[in-house]
């Protein structure tokens, strides 16, 4: 059964990543193009400096892109393992996070959300590493650190800077205002570095221009588009279906896990009212929300009940991504 497959901690399990990878993203490798940087939105001056390596190369730059996608589902493949708050061990919450961003053409290229959900996801380490250590200053001051770096290369990564605070809260039960302040300082510094630079390098006017003009755009357009609901809903609820997963399990899981969890569903819901209700958010949003989604839905996949309505679904989660794949361009 390919639910078995796809759920299994081994060696080939590994290797069903890339491979998958390539399958999703060899027709963009035969057919790359440049990307327009009139057309990313949310791009910051960390993004522009990673892109001017790549501008004139266009092979390469879907490569690093395609690297860094597998780089990330590795991660949360391995985060998911490293910290056990699923069920098992398994590489496919990976999967399910390569599968669903690469479904979308608009996400094949070297976009700045690839790079930003890479530091994302070392900011989610730092919050998890701070369960069960009260008043841990250094991790909370991590977390936000990166986080701060993923938002100077796409933008939209701000609207999560209120999971730190939330974690606090939730894995630290800390209401000390010193440690309430760390995250702010945390988040500060690389901003307060880029806003130095661009005042000396005479850039600051050019900066705070971009930055108005992205908050004022409007990207929200692929909300309508038939083929991005399509996939949307399977994926909604495949979401809805691991959600009550992890209701209906809650009291049996680790104290942990059930925290971990809690810190997903606020990161989702950052993420949904932030895509909802901004208009300047555009689909490059999917790749951060398919984080805890992929974490979630994995949750509701590896347990051993009602497998074959779970192999139904999920073979029906896979033929609409591989639809969205060929008529989504």
């Amino acid at each position: 059964m390919l639910l078995r497959i796809l759920k299994s901690n081994t060696l080939f399990s590994a290797l069903l990543i890339p491979l998958i990878g390539i399958l999703f993203w060899i027709h963009n490798f035969q057919t790359a193009t440049m990307v327009d940087l009139n057309l990313v939105n949310g791009a910051m001056p960390l993004y522009y400096l990673v892109f001017s390596f790549f501008k004139t190369q266009t092979f390469w730059q879907v490569f690093s892109a395609f690297v860094l996608v597998i780089f990330n589902s590795f991660f949360i493949a391995q985060m998911g393992s490293g910290f056990l708050f699923l069920k098992k061990r398994s590489y496919l919450p990976g999967i399910i996070y390569l599968v669903t961003v690469s479904s979308l053409h608009e996400l094949q290229a070297l976009l700045p959300v690839h790079m930003a959900t890479l530091f994302v996801l070392i900011s989610i380490y730092f919050i998890f590493d701070t369960f069960h250590k009260k008043v841990e200053i250094t991790y909370t001051f991590n977390a936000a650190f990166f986080l701060a770096i993923g938002s100077l290369f796409y933008l939209p990564v701000v609207v999560l800077f209120p999971l730190v605070w939330i974690s606090i809260f939730v894995l630290q039960k800390d209401d000390n205002w010193r440690l309430l302040a760390v995250p702010v300082l945390g988040f500060g510094v690389p901003w307060l570095f880029i806003w130095v630079y661009s005042f000396l390098t005479d850039a600051y006017a050019k900066l705070w221009n971009e930055l108005i003009t992205m908050l004022w755009s409007r990207h929200n357009d692929y909300l309508l588009n038939p083929y991005f609901l399509a996939f949307t809903a399977i994926v909604a609820i495949l979401t809805t279906l691991g959600s009550l997963s992890v209701i209906s399990h809650f009291l049996r899981m680790k104290v942990s896990s059930r925290k971990y969890f809690v810190i997903f569903f606020w990161m989702l819901g950052l993420l949904l009212a932030s895509a909802l209700g901004l208009l300047t958010i555009d689909i490059e949003i999917v790749a951060l929300s398919t984080i805890p989604v992929a974490y979630i839905v994995s949750n509701y996949l590896l347990f051993n009940e009602k497998t074959i309505l779970k192999e139904v679904f999920l073979w029906i989660y896979l033929a609409t991504a591989v639809f969205v794949l060929i008529f989504y361009v």
